[in-house]
Formats: structure tokens, C-alpha cells, sequence
């Protein structure tokens, strides 16, 4: 039995760590702290960095984590620990070798680009002990600076010189640029597949032309560079060619300032499909799941359509609820047809519901903001494709910075938890502008917003989902302010509800001879009937002021005076554009129905039908071919008292009002300018008076065929024709009055804005406009 116990014991022994059998030292009796060379630290800032105490036995181990301690602190180079013995024990000496401290930074050599700009890389200050760690950083960034701005033979060099008495340093950074060089070519080898004009558009890096500079292209930058090569790869393997390969590719000094790129592939064979084979299927036929596929024979196969083909079957099952079904799949090439054979084996799982719907990470948003967005509920098949649209929903809010939805087991058999986890962000901001057009000139403007607004939640205002936003504009042509609230989700329904106040300003109509005043509000509810058609109706009531100057025309002078305006509109829009900023395909059609006064009272009363309707078109490589039509009218009116002569020249719901010529200049129409005729002056296009100023007209349309294409990255070109009429009359046309005009234009997408510039070149013209070019543009940029 004791023989046991002393095994135990010994195998305790044995199992123990160092520090616990560590041997306890003599006392240490006295800390000395020796500076090796300058002392450019404070002591203090040693002895805090060391827990070997005195009157307490020496720890070899202690003093170890000292020595790390101290060295973690970045003031020293070295850190050693000497003992020496004293009466009763020992003095423990810590001997540190400071590091210089910065008493200067320069940079030198630096011409193309400035010495300035270079030193603003430069992390440490004066001040700071010196890290050559970090002194190398920032000769990285500076190199990294040159080859992007095209000095591949930059060099640059850190010179430190240390005062061993002070212990200062200065920090030098010499720089050589050498010769700017361009590339002057790119040569692709090895492709027959694919042309070498078709890869080059694909690369961003391109070889020097007059339009280097708008891109920042003509010069090699190594990371560009590489994530070029991996489009070509992409490329070629979205088109089959999977065993494709970048052999090579280097670059050659043509002249001191010129380069040429030199890339050589390996296309290798086109991949098809062979046979398609579909096993472990019983829920559902083979034929059924065949036609999810759309990598089937003789297509060409590429990976991705593969991994979509995987995931269309695990779709089909999962939005039928079988959520466990797994899909493997398998590819084997087949020698003698040269094909590749697919295979996909299903292992199919049991119909799965929904118990209950969990959310969390909302710490604002309010549960049922999340709620409404999704498309499935508790008690409802667990239908994967409802709940990725579901994700995207609650993405596109704008509310959430990331969102996640997975299946949480219960205790009750084929049934699951939905977990909606979600990480909010910011959904307030602040933003101040300015910007330049040839029709409104110079603006300035503030706007602050916020997303997920709650006006009854008092004070921080959030989480209901809710869209608040206040802008003030102010120009010399234009002043605008403007409150604007939406409710989303009025009265629990996808139903929205809107409030607009606004007061406007604006002086440029007729080139200043007469301003207009609006002060009112706007309250209109919008309903989504599908994917892309919606319908609203809005109630407008805005007290409206028109001040003309003493020597305009007696036109003008008629529309002198303040009149309260009360109206409804009735709007229908059907929006498919594939992205409303860079559109290139779709179409988006707006019909409206606008009434002032008659029964809505009010001291103005006309009503107005608006069509407009824009198409794009896509090509290849980007490019996009845009047709626009637009018409309008607007009828002055008087309510029938059974005596008057009915005039019926509208549609059947205006049947029974009374003819009335005097439209207000406010709602009349006027063409011109940069958004419609793009080759004659603002406003300028239809009815005049005396003095040849516009009064605008009760008809109108026009229509634009515009040709976009890519230049470069972030710069299009476009071509396109533009023709239109105003009419005095309502329904009046007369082809005889139509007015065209062509021209050239250029879209650049600027990091201060995006930039329109136009010219456009009356092609039908009238005896007051001429056959004089007009230069249309516009930019504007935040800040």
C-alpha cells in the first residue's frame, strides 16, 4: 500500500509545472536601474514594468517576464539582468539599452512628386521613440506611391543617424525617382479562342493614350496588375476553358519612358457537358429536377454553373420545405466523347415547419420593422427561397449592416426555429453639398436624414422604420426647404404614407423676369401592386406668388399676384430597371392625373395628364442604346352651370367642365435646356411673347434617342437626338413647330461627383433660336 502512495506522490512530482517547483532564491535586497549608453527613457517608466520586489526571494521566472515586460514596451533595443551579492542577499541590477528618440524628419530627392507629399506618409512624429519597423513601412508606402504613378526604378533609402551623447535621431528618407515610364503596349500570346482586342477590354491596365489621365491609366501597378490576370482567368473559365493558364508574363524597356507588357497564355480545350445524371431522388421525378439544371448536354460548362445547378436542386427541395436535403455532385471526363459527365446524388430530408420566429441583435429597430418584412411565419413550411428573399428585404431596409437567418432545432419532431440575427448601423446622416449646372448655376445645399426614424419615440427618434429628411437649398437662381416624412408601413399594411412641407424660391424662369413663390405641403399614399407597378395619390395644397418685373410683357403682367393652389394626383408607375443609377436595361413608364381646384377649392382651376415613358436597351461591351418619350397637357377649367357651351376637347372624366384659356404660368410647360432639348437654351423651346420671352404652353412633347458607350472606367461617351413641341393650345400638335437638335456628350463618374457635359446642336430650329450650339452641364460633388 505504501508503495502506491509514493508513486502517486512522485508522479505528482513529475506533472508539475516549472514556476511550481521553481527553487526559491536568496532575498533581493536592493534594484538598481543602469542605463547602457544615453538614458532617453524616464526610471520610472522602468520600475513600472518590473515586479521583482524588494525583501522577497529572487524568482528566475519573475525576472524573465520582466525582461518581456520591458521589451514590450518598444523604449528599448536590449534588456539585462545582473545579479551582484550583498549582505543577506542579493541586488538585482537591470541594465536597458534605450532606444533614440526623433529629432528630425526629411525627405529629399522627391521632384514629380512633391518632398511634402512623401512626408505625409511618414507615421512617427518628432517626438516618438524610433522604430525601424516602422521607418520601413512608410518606405513601402512611399515606393508603393511611385509604382502607382508609374517610377517602377523609385527607390528609396532610410538613413538614421543617432547622437550617442543625446541619444536624438534624425530620420532621413532619400529618395531616387528615376524615369517615368508608360506602357506603350500590351501583347497577349497564346489565345485563338478569344481575341486579344476582347481580353484587353477585359484588364483595367491599358497601354498610354490622351486619355490616360481621366482613368489614371497607362502605367503598371503590380496589384491592378495581378487582379487583371485573375479576370482572365475568370474569363476564359465562364467560358469553359477551365484548364486555362497564365504561363508567363513580364515586361520590357522599350526606351527610357516606354514599356511594353508581354502576357502568354494556356487556353487549353472548351469543356462541355456530356451526361447529366440525377440518383436518389424519390420525393421527386427526375424530369422535374432535370429542369432546374441549365448546365444540361452539350452546353458548355463552366464552375459556377455547376455550383449554381447544386444549389437550384437544394432550392427546389428547400422551398418545398425538405430543408435537410443535401446535393453532392461529381464530374468525370469521358475520353472518348471529350466531354465532361455530371452527376448529382440527393440525400432528400423530411418536410420541415416553422415553430417560431426569433430575432436578434436589434437594439433599436423595433421587432415588428423586421416582422413584416419577411415572407414566411410560424406554422408555414420552412421555405429556404422565401427566407433568402426574406434576408434581402430586411438588407435592402438600409437598417443593418449584416443579416443571417438560420433553422434552430426544437424538441418537437420535422419542426424548426427561424433565427433572424441582425447588426444595425448607422441610418442617420448629415451631408453638405454644393454644385454647378447651366441651369440652376451655383448651389449649396444641407440635408440631414434618417432612415429608421420613430416620431413617437422620444428622444432618440429611432427605430420604427419610419424616413425623415430636412434639406435646405439655397442658389443664385434657387432656394428650397424642404421637410419630408414617410411612413412605410401605414396603418400596419404595405401601404405608405408621405408628408412634404416645403417653401420655394426661384428666379431663373424667362431669365429674371419674374420670380415665383410656393409655400405648402403635400400628403400621398403610395401602394406597390407588384414587382415593378405601383400607384399613388397625393393631396396638394401650396400658396403660390408671381412677382414680374414692370417692363416685362403684358403676358407676363397677367400672371402678376398670389393664388392659393389646391390639387389631387393620381400616379401610376412601372419601374424594371436592372439599377436605377448605371441603368442598362429595362424601362420605366410614370402616368399621372393631376386636378387643381373645381371641387378641391382654391383659387386655380386646370387639370393635367403626363406620360413619360424611357427604355434601355443593352449591347455588348457595356454599351446602351436609351429611347425617351414624354407628352403632357394641362386645361384650364370652370364647373358647367348648365348654360355654357361644353367644350369637350378632353377625355370623358373632364366632359362636363367649361373651357377656360388662361392656364397659370406655373403649370404651363416649357422644353429646353439641360433634360430635354439639350441643343437650345433653358425654357426656351415653345410659346413667346412680345419680347420674345417664354410663356410656356398647355401641349407638349418630346422624345430623345441616346447612345451611351464606355471610354474608359468611370467615363462614357454618348450620342443623341432630341425633338419636341410646345403648344399655346391644349391638344394642339402641329408638326410644323417641332424642333430637333443632335450632339455629343460625355458622363464621368469624378470622385467629387458625377459630371454631365453635353453639346447639342439645333438640327430644326425656330427664327429666335438659331442654329447655335448650346453647351449643357452639370456637377456636383459632398463633401
Amino acid at each position: 500500500m505504501n508503495r502506491w502512495i509514493w508513486v502517486l506522490l512522485a508522479s505528482f512530482l513529475i506533472g508539475l509545472p516549472a514556476w511550481a517547483v521553481d527553487e526559491e532564491g536568496p532575498v533581493v535586497r536592493e534594484i538598481e536601474i543602469r542605463f547602457a549608453g544615453f538614458e532617453t527613457v524616464n526610471r520610472a517608466i522602468v520600475r513600472a514594468n518590473i515586479q521583482t520586489t524588494v525583501g522577497k526571494p529572487r524568482s528566475r521566472d519573475m525576472i524573465e517576464q520582466d525582461v518581456r515586460s520591458l521589451i514590450a514596451t518598444g523604449f528599448f533595443f536590449d534588456v539585462r539582468v545582473l545579479e551582484e551579492p550583498v549582505a543577506d542577499g542579493l541586488k538585482i541590477i537591470y541594465q536597458v539599452t534605450g532606444k533614440a528618440t526623433i529629432k528630425e524628419i526629411t525627405v529629399e530627392g522627391g521632384k514629380v512628386i512633391k518632398n511634402a507629399r512623401l512626408k505625409r506618409e511618414v507615421k512617427m512624429k518628432v517626438g516618438d521613440v524610433l522604430d525601424e519597423r516602422k521607418a520601413h513601412e512608410d518606405e513601402l508606402k512611399m515606393l508603393d506611391i511611385y509604382e502607382k504613378g508609374g517610377f517602377p526604378d523609385a527607390k528609396v533609402e532610410v538613413v538614421i543617424t543617432i547622437d550617442k551623447d543625446s541619444g536624438k535621431a534624425l530620420l532621413k528618407y532619400k529618395v531616387t525617382e528615376g524615369d517615368r515610364v508608360y506602357i506603350k503596349k500590351i501583347i497577349i500570346e497564346g489565345n485563338s479562342a478569344v481575341k486579344t482586342a476582347m481580353l484587353l477590354k477585359i484588364i483595367k491596365t491599358k497601354a498610354r493614350w490622351w486619355g490616360s489621365f481621366l482613368a489614371g491609366s497607362g502605367v503598371l501597378k503590380d496589384e491592378q496588375f495581378q487582379e487583371d490576370l485573375d479576370k482572365l482567368r475568370e474569363y476564359y473559365r465562364s467560358k469553359g476553358y477551365i484548364d486555362m493558364e497564365i504561363k508567363s508574363w513580364k515586361t520590357e524597356r522599350v526606351a527610357p519612358e516606354w514599356m511594353e507588357v508581354r502576357i502568354v497564355l494556356f487556353e487549353g480545350q472548351q469543356y462541355k457537358v456530356g451526361t447529366v445524371k440525377i440518383e436518389g431522388n424519390k420525393l421527386f421525378t427526375t424530369t422535374e429536377l432535370t429542369k432546374k439544371l441549365t448546365l444540361t448536354a452539350d452546353k458548355v460548362f463552366t464552375p459556377d454553373g455547376f455550383a449554381k445547378d447544386i444549389k437550384a436542386l437544394e432550392d427546389y427541395y428547400g422551398s418545398r420545405g425538405y430543408l435537410d436535403t443535401q446535393v453532392r455532385s461529381a464530374k468525370e471526363p469521358n475520353i472518348q466523347t471529350g466531354r465532361l459527365d455530371l452527376g448529382f446524388t440527393v440525400k432528400e430530408g423530411d418536410l420541415t415547419y416553422i415553430e417560431k420566429v426569433v430575432i436578434r441583435g436589434n437594439t433599436k429597430t423595433k421587432d415588428k420593422v423586421i416582422r413584416r418584412e419577411l415572407a414566411v411565419a410560424p406554422g408555414d413550411i420552412y421555405n429556404t427561397v422565401r427566407i433568402d428573399a426574406s434576408k434581402e428585404r430586411l438588407k435592402n431596409l438600409g437598417f443593418f449592416s449584416k443579416v443571417e437567418a438560420t433553422p434552430e432545432p426544437t424538441l418537437i419532431p420535422n419542426r424548426r426555429d427561424l433565427a433572424i440575427q441582425v447588426e444595425e448601423q448607422r441610418t442617420g446622416n448629415i451631408t453638405f453639398g454644393a454644385g454647378f449646372s447651366s441651369i440652376d448655376s451655383l448651389i449649396g445645399f444641407v440635408e440631414v436624414t434618417q432612415g429608421n426614424f420613430d416620431i413617437f419615440n422620444w428622444p432618440n427618434f429611432t427605430g420604427a422604420g419610419q424616413k425623415l429628411r430636412v434639406r435646405a437649398q439655397l442658389g443664385l437662381q434657387k432656394q428650397d426647404y424642404t421637410i419630408s416624412f414617410v411612413e412605410p408601413w401605414f396603418l400596419d399594411q404595405r401601404l405608405s404614407l408621405g408628408v412634404d412641407i416645403f417653401h420655394r424660391e426661384a428666379s431663373n424662369q424667362s431669365n429674371g423676369k419674374y420670380t415665383e413663390k410656393q409655400t405648402g405641403g403635400t400628403v400621398r399614399l403610395e401602394r406597390a401592386l407588384n414587382e415593378f407597378l405601383r400607384a399613388s395619390v397625393g393631396y396638394t395644397l401650396n400658396n403660390i406668388g408671381i412677382n414680374v418685373d414692370k417692363n416685362a410683357s403684358q403676358e407676363l403682367q397677367s400672371q402678376d399676384g398670389t393664388n392659393l393652389r389646391s390639387s389631387m394626383e393620381l400616379t401610376l408607375v412601372r419601374d424594371s430597371r436592372n439599377n436605377v443609377f448605371l441603368t442598362t436595361r429595362g424601362n420605366q413608364t410614370t402616368l399621372s392625373a393631376q386636378l387643381a381646384g373645381g371641387p378641391l377649392g382654391g383659387a386655380v382651376s386646370d387639370y393635367k395628364l403626363n406620360a413619360k415613358t424611357v427604355f434601355f436597351f443593352p449591347f455588348f461591351d457595356k454599351q446602351v442604346l436609351q429611347v425617351l418619350g414624354a407628352c403632357g397637357v394641362v386645361q384650364a377649367f370652370a364647373q358647367s352651370g348648365g348654360k355654357e357651351e361644353i367644350v369637350n376637347e378632353g377625355p370623358l372624366p373632364f366632359a362636363n367642365l367649361v373651357k377656360v384659356d388662361n392656364v397659370p404660368i406655373y403649370d404651363r410647360y416649357f422644353l429646353g435646356g439641360a433634360n430635354t432639348l439639350r441643343g437650345f437654351s433653358y425654357q426656351k423651346v415653345g410659346p413667346k411673347d412680345v419680347n420674345f420671352e417664354p410663356i410656356g404652353g398647355n401641349t407638349f412633347f418630346n422624345a430623345t434617342v441616346e447612345y451611351t458607350y464606355p471610354i474608359v472606367e468611370k467615363v462614357r461617351g454618348a450620342i443623341f437626338f432630341d425633338c419636341g413641341e410646345v403648344q399655346k393650345n391644349s391638344y394642339a400638335v402641329n408638326s410644323a413647330d417641332i424642333l430637333a437638335d443632335v450632339g455629343l456628350g460625355v458622363r464621368l463618374n469624378l470622385p467629387i461627383g458625377p459630371l454631365r457635359l453635353d453639346y447639342g446642336y439645333p438640327i430644326i430650329t425656330d427664327k429666335h433660336s438659331g442654329h447655335v450650339g448650346k453647351f449643357q452641364f452639370s456637377v456636383g460633388f459632398q463633401f
